[in-house]
């Protein structure tokens, strides 16, 4: 395999700016749609430069990472494989395919033991397949209906295929820990009509990056995008710009939903007065003993009165005062 850095051996800014110049397995995901976190704009957006990666993890990925060669581990003596992790940056046959594997999956030998993991630095020898781990619901409420019925989340299953295409090792096995559910696992296996497929994908994706021409279609109301957007263009200029006729349809469109909205909101009004005036001042609201809702009062706390301290303190207040920029607002013309 062509491997072009050993991870072990980069800082972690130096590993970001090596992924920005390819395609990696967490974005084949995005590039298809599929991924909750970012969208296709965003992911093009910074593989062009336009913005940085600003994400420095949070208490999920953190013990995501921390709990990876454990559920390796966990995954090997279940299964009896033979478990190798192999900690290197792997660029496949196309220029722009990079792949980080968690652990490849080798047949038993004096040097792999069977229901084992065992961290090399060079190639292993006679592998059969790649090893996924993840973790949910661990810190937060995570995704665990998402590996229901023999499930892999959908963002996951492109990203071992985007390995299986980067490697040539067409099946690979996912190993998850479900905070209070345990450890599943999961096996697919990628045929070459379903790569070829990702393929074009992100083909055509980094295309559109080398020629920093954003992929049509990409803008899709994600919330990456519009953090993406702010990012760009974060304050207007004083400037006029002539729009299209397509542009003027996408006004008529964003007026009825917004109309849409507002009657469905006054719905939603209607609706939880009736609930709260039934309720009154109980915390729970039951049906034949079967809690449908509840109302409760949150803790009394405390808040910081500014106004109040700016008239007390005005010399205080200039003093830590800090400039804030105001947001851009859109607003229509009639409105």
């Amino acid at each position: 395999m062509n491997v072009i850095a050993k991870t072990t051996e980069l800082t972690r800014d130096e590993w970001l700016e090596l992924r920005r110049t390819g395609i990696g397995g967490s974005d084949a995901g995005t590039i298809l749609g599929v991924n909750p976190y970012s969208s296709p704009y965003a992911l093009w957006a910074n593989k062009t430069g336009l913005i940085q990666d600003t994400f420095k993890g949070n208490a999920a990925t953190e013990w995501g990472n921390r709990l990876e060669r454990s559920v390796a581990e966990a995954f090997a003596e279940q299964t009896g494989m033979a478990v190798v992790e192999w900690p290197v940056m792997l660029r496949g046959e196309q220029r722009w395919q990079l792949a980080n594997v968690d652990f490849f999956i080798v047949e038993p030998s004096e040097q792999f033991y069977a229901g084992e993991v065992t961290t090399v630095d060079e190639e292993p020898e006679n592998i059969i397949a790649i090893l996924e781990c993840k973790t949910t619901g661990i810190v937060g409420r995570g995704n665990a209906r998402g590996w229901d019925n023999n499930q892999v989340p959908a963002s996951y299953y492109w990203q071992g295929a985007h390995y299986a295409a980067c490697t040539s090792i067409s099946r690979v096995y996912f190993a998850c820990l479900i905070g209070g559910v345990g450890t599943v696992i999961r096996m697919r296996d990628y045929t070459p009509e379903c790569l070829a497929g990702l393929m074009d994908a992100e083909k055509e994706f980094w295309d559109h990056v080398e020629k920093k021409s954003h992929p049509s279609g990409a803008l899709s109301g994600h919330d990456a995008d519009f953090e993406t957007l702010k990012a760009i263009y974060p304050e207007s200029m004083g400037k006029t710009v002539e729009v299209s006729e397509w542009i003027v349809d996408r006004l008529a469109d964003f007026r009825k939903a917004k109309e849409e909205l507002e009657e469905a909101e006054d719905r939603l009004k209607a609706a939880r007065i009736e609930l709260e005036f039934a309720i009154a001042d109980a915390d729970e609201a039951t049906y034949n003993g079967k809690t449908l809702f509840t109302y409760k009062s949150n803790k009394i706390g405390q808040q910081f009165d500014v106004k109040r301290f700016k008239e007390d303190n005005p010399d205080l207040w200039e003093q830590y005062c800090t400039e804030r920029k105001g947001a851009r607002v859109l607003r229509l013309k009639d409105e």
